[in-house]
């Protein structure tokens, strides 16, 4: 199976997409069809339920940013084109639940002045006016169970999305979609050296050529980034934890989810090497500390390490999840990935496991980790 999209077509549909929203008046139209592609046809009523969400969003989401400095609209739009790459022939509806996905996390009245939260108010009604009452209240349910509420832990929220989508499974494709945006999307902001390496290569000389000397970029290293290595294994964990208690709620998978499904596994792996190749370029450059990093791994795989959750135990590895990616509060995740980031070593070791993770759920359609589940992350032994 061939992934729906590849960082450079990713990239590719974020600069023409921002080449449209950046004209004055912004082609709607223009955007809708880069959306949907060219394959896609609909019925004009369809089309004008679209066109005017997307207006919407435009009005709502405004100028606002994403943390790494794209538009914040270009997040809702993509995912939902990658939904569309998913289907054959995905219904309205799912289009703008994916479009709307984020409407209660992201457009809340706390964000705008009294007047400008009436007018937005006002056009998302005219919306809903223009919907059957059937679809409006599934609409409407759906944005619900998608958004995150404050304070959530993530496996909890994960939990209530999956139990509803075993009678709803678009809520599982449509966050699909949303994680594989948000995964892609970190490319946006680092343009690393390494991504032009063959990484298995890299592997492979480390672990069996004697003459390989390390892997030497004539290019300095990446200047500071907002989202730094340590944050995007966070964001693998994500993706671990979402696809593991997918296949542990036994959600129904139709060939839209299985594409999206793999799609997000590939592109974690792609993430995972780019983050390894960065440290081994740039911070554990001895190939012979860089094949203890890899045999490390190699063991603690072969010992059933990524097949369950342990408790901290004599492998650096062991607890990992729990020790690093669990948080209380903003500041313990602040400072537990501020000492992840310290350690290169560690870093090394938790970009392998990740590879090591996803290529697991792509090998296997029954792989899941045990001991992740709406009640936490739990050791199994």
């Amino acid at each position: 199976m061939r992934p729906l999209i590849d960082t450079q077509e990713f990239l590719s549909l974020s600069s023409f997409l921002n080449y449209q929203l950046s004209s004055e008046p912004v082609n709607w139209r223009g955007i809708l069809n880069l959306m949907v592609g060219n394959s896609h046809t609909m019925d004009k009523v369809s089309e004008d339920f679209l066109m005017e969400a997307l207006e919407f969003l435009g009005e709502a989401y405004g100028n606002q940013k994403r943390r790494l400095g794209p538009l914040a609209i270009l997040h809702p739009i993509r995912a939902s084109s990658l939904l569309a790459k998913a289907h054959d022939k995905p219904s309205t509806l799912d289009l703008l639940t994916a479009l709307l996905h984020d409407k209660n996390e992201d457009l809340t009245p706390d964000r705008y002045s009294p007047e400008t939260w009436l007018r937005l108010e006002a056009m998302y009604g005219k919306l809903l006016e223009k919907i059957d009452s059937q679809a409006n209240w599934f609409l409407n349910e759906r944005i619900a169970f998608l958004a995150k509420p404050t304070g959530q832990k993530y496996t909890e929220y994960l939990g209530r999305l999956l139990s509803h989508a075993k009678t709803t499974p678009e809520l599982a494709v449509i966050k699909l979609a949303d994680r594989l945006d948000n995964t892609l999307d970190l490319r946006v902001d680092l343009q690393d050296f390494t991504d032009r390496s063959h990484s298995f290569q890299v592997i492979f000389d480390i672990l069996f050529v004697n003459s390989y000397n390390g892997l030497h970029l004539k290019q300095p290293h990446p200047i500071a980034r907002k989202i730094n290595g340590a944050m995007r294994l966070f964001q693998l964990y994500k993706n671990a934890v979402f696809l593991s208690m997918l296949r542990d709620e036994k959600v129904p998978m139709g060939e839209a989810a299985h594409k999206l499904f793999y799609s997000l596994a590939v592109a974690s792996i792609r993430e995972a090497q780019t983050i390894l190749l960065h440290i081994f370029a740039y911070h554990l450059t001895s190939p012979a500390d860089q094949r203890a990093v890899l045999l490390e791994a190699m063991a603690y795989s072969h010992d059933g390490g990524f097949e369950s959750i342990r408790k901290e135990g004599p492998s650096v590895l062991d607890g990992l999840f729990r020790k690093y990616f669990v948080y209380d509060n903003a500041e313990m995740k602040k400072k537990r990935l501020a000492d992840l980031y310290q350690d290169k070593k560690l870093m090394g070791l938790a970009a392998v496991s990740f590879l090591i993770v996803f290529a697991s759920f792509i090998n296997s359609g029954e792989y899941r980790i045990k001991g992740i589940s709406a009640a936490g992350i739990i050791p199994q032994s």
